[in-house]
Parts: C-alpha cells; structure tokens; sequence
C-alpha cells in the first residue's frame, strides 16, 4: 500500500517583502539602532569617568561631522519607531470603552503620540535651561 506524502504548504522566499512582515522588520531594526545609541552614551559615562582628557576626546567626536550623521539617522529611527509603535498600540490592547462608547483607535494613536510629543518637548526644555545656568 503506498502512503501518500503530507502537503507541504508552498512558501515564499522573501517573506520579509510582504508589507506587514516588512514593517515589523524595520521597527524592530530601529529598537536595534537603538540599542546603539545607548552605547554612544554609555561610552560616554565612561569617558566621564577616565578623566577630562578622554572626555573631551569624547565630545570632539560628538562634534564631528561623522556623529552629527549618526544622531540624525538615529533620531529618524526613533521618531519611526515611535509612531509604528504607537499605530500598533490600539491593536495590542483590550477595547477600551470611556463613558460607555467605544474608544477609537486613531484617537488612542494621536494621544499617545501627543503625549510623547509633549514629555520629549518637555525634556528639551529643561535641557535648554540646565544648559543656560552652567
């Protein structure tokens, strides 16, 4: 008796192409880009702690043309991943009903967004006050 072979679904080789999967992908890549950013800073921290000579080395090449790049690439990563993460936001969570209605989810998205908006402008403001008194 001859056994019939299980069916092998057919699959594509490039299913990072897909507009979905190619979405994930990229947001996922900028958490990675991330990542990097953070080791800019903690190598900074570190410098901090070697002595002023190394600090300075540390902020010479924050001045660079090389690391002005990087942090504008970093940034466009940032904002990126802050806005797919936000759009995914009302799909990852439970319905939420305010005052007996259904909260929409582009409402959720834009106040998400605004709040981050305002926290980050926030954070340069004082930024640029710390940096005024010194």
């Amino acid at each position: 008796m001859s056994e019939r072979r299980p069916y092998l679904r057919p699959q594509r080789r490039y299913w990072w192409a897909q507009p979905p999967y190619r979405a994930y992908t990229i947001r996922e890549s900028c958490g990675v880009l991330l990542a990097v950013y953070a080791a800019i800073l903690l190598a900074g921290l570190i410098c901090l702690l070697r002595g002023s000579q190394a600090f300075e080395a540390y902020r010479n090449f924050l001045a660079s043309p090389l690391s002005l790049l990087i942090h504008l690439s970093l940034l466009a990563a940032t904002l990126w991943h802050m806005l797919t993460w936000f759009q995914i936001l009302p799909k990852t969570m439970p319905k939420m009903v305010w005052r007996g209605k259904l909260v929409r989810q582009d409402l959720m998205t834009n106040v998400a967004t605004l709040v981050a908006v305002v926290c980050s402008a926030a954070l340069l403001a004082l930024a640029v006050i710390v940096g005024a008194w010194s």
